[in-house]
């Protein structure tokens, strides 16, 4: 056996993603690791440091021992400090360190993703002991990745992969949600109709 049919989609578009964000981060002067993104408080290694973390997590890696400084304003819940351990973590890096993980990090995931054969309804563990299906997790991860790389696109000035694999899948992920945002989140009364009308690389009308 082999990964699920269900689960194809979402490895391509995180193998999409992370690959663009190797082919991004590799040529980068020391200086542009520390540019910032549009992540409060993260740089670019700070985003790479995220992509790196959350996948050697899926691999079934320990989390680092590691104790954060007190004065990282931007960390207030409990998941902000969650994720923000594998940032911090790897704060003094290089960036030749940081590819070289990155790298190696693609090579071993992208092994597990081949010889996955779990059904999509198994159980993983997610943050803070939470618990979530490896289809719900694999889906989040291609979200989560295209968002970093468009993260990293913004910080360095390289447009692209706006309609890329993990593009559509971000959309589908956003439109299944924004009934619950529109009528919890926003309190919009009972028979309020919205509609969302995207243009560009990938457009899409949905009411």
């Amino acid at each position: 056996m082999s990964l699920h049919p269900s689960l194809q989609s979402y490895a391509d578009a995180w193998t999409h993603s992370v690959e663009a964000i190797l082919e991004l981060v590799q040529p980068l002067p020391e200086a542009q690791w520390n540019l910032a993104t549009p992540c409060p408080a993260w740089s670019v290694r700070d985003v790479v440091s995220h992509v790196i973390g959350r996948d050697c997590e899926m691999l079934g890696d320990p989390r680092p021992i590691h104790t954060l400084p007190r004065d990282l304003y931007h960390v207030r819940t409990d998941i902000q400090r969650y994720m923000e351990m594998q940032v911090d973590v790897r704060r003094h890096h290089t960036g030749p360190e940081m590819t070289a993980e990155l790298e190696y990090t693609i090579i071993r995931r992208s092994r597990q993703l081949r010889n996955e054969t779990r059904e999509p309804s198994a159980t993983l563990r997610g943050p803070l002991g939470t618990e979530q299906t490896l289809e719900a997790a694999m889906r989040l991860r291609a979200f989560d990745v295209w968002l970093h790389e468009q993260d990293l696109r913004t910080a360095l000035g390289q447009p692209g992969n706006l309609d890329s694999p993990g593009a559509l899948i971000t959309r589908d992920l956003l439109l299944a949600g924004l009934a619950k945002v529109v009528a919890r989140e926003a309190g919009a009364p009972p028979g309020t109709a919205v509609v969302v009308d995207v243009q560009g690389p990938v457009e899409f009308l949905r009411t």
